[in-house]
């Protein structure tokens, strides 16, 4: 049934990527929220080895894929998963794709991988919970001029992960350990934040981000038309002539008016499931016309 509705968002789950160079805090950031389940690569999470960290290994697209499962339908108390880092997990596959053909990646193989990711992501995207994906960042120069800093992945991918989330945020540190986090547009960076709150807030804790994004206004869903299909228009008649049909059995007190509205019965008005009913309920009355 195709429904016509205003806009409501049922909660608000944040999805951001966090991109940028090494010792950034980024690991740090992901730990700092509640409920939180790592998917990591092995010696990402060094930097905070001396917490109580659920996590689980990524060695191949696969286990990437049984994660996304998991976190879908079964139950468990997770409220934010943190993929850190997806640039080592693409490295990962990459290289197991090269091992299993024992050569280089050529353009086909580079394009699956390319294609395989974005669409993991996609589906992790639509999982009810928070989402953090950490990556490293890529610096493309010219004449060793900067031009931009995107997340370092593969292919189109670099770009199109940012499709998929809510906030994009590339934190930077100076050689005085000055740390610079940035979600404002950029013409240099890869950043964005969807829900207008984050921007450029200093606060290394993503509880705080969810307060931020809680605080957001949310509008009763309501809904403005409800237009109903070709199929489920016919199910609906069916379902009405099977109760036409049903009523006028039930309505006999003779064998006679029985046979009369079962050959009246057109098996093109209703589905065999009804006439399987159908069938129950004349022989069942029938059945107690002739005990009487």
């Amino acid at each position: 049934m195709l429904e016509i509705k205003t806009y409501s968002p049922k909660s608000h789950k944040i999805k951001c990527l966090i991109y940028g160079a090494s010792w950034t805090w980024k690991t740090t950031f992901g730990w700092s929220a509640k409920d939180v389940i790592f998917a990591s690569s092995e010696n990402w999470l060094l930097s905070i080895a001396d917490k109580k960290v659920a996590m689980t290994d990524i060695k191949t697209l696969e286990n990437l894929k049984e994660l996304r499962d998991f976190l879908k339908n079964e139950d468990h108390e997770f409220k934010t998963l943190v993929i850190d880092s997806i640039t080592d997990i693409n490295n990962i596959i990459k290289d197991s794709i090269e091992k299993k053909t024992g050569r280089q990646m050529q353009i086909k193989e580079w394009w699956e991988l390319s294609n395989s990711i974005k669409w993991i992501l996609a589906d992790i995207k639509d999982i009810d919970m928070n989402v953090i994906i950490i990556a490293q960042e890529h610096i493309e120069k010219d004449d060793q001029v900067i031009q931009k800093i995107i997340p370092s992945l593969n292919w189109k991918i670099a770009t199109e992960i940012c499709y998929f989330m809510d906030i994009v945020w590339y934190i930077s540190i100076d050689n005085k350990w000055n740390r610079k986090l940035i979600t404002a547009p950029s013409e240099k960076l890869l950043t964005k934040d969807r829900t207008w709150k984050i921007w450029n807030d200093e606060d290394l804790d993503f509880e705080r981000w969810i307060e931020l994004v809680n605080e957001i206004s949310i509008n009763d869903e309501e809904i403005l038309y409800s237009v109903m299909n070709k199929q489920e228009k016919e199910l609906i008649k069916k379902a009405t002539q099977f109760e036409l049909y049903s009523k006028q059995l039930n309505e006999c007190n003779d064998v006679e008016c029985l046979k009369k509205i079962y050959k009246s019965i057109n098996n093109k008005l209703i589905t065999q499931l009804h006439l399987n009913d159908l069938i129950k309920i004349k022989d069942q009355i029938k059945n107690n016309l002739t005990t009487k």
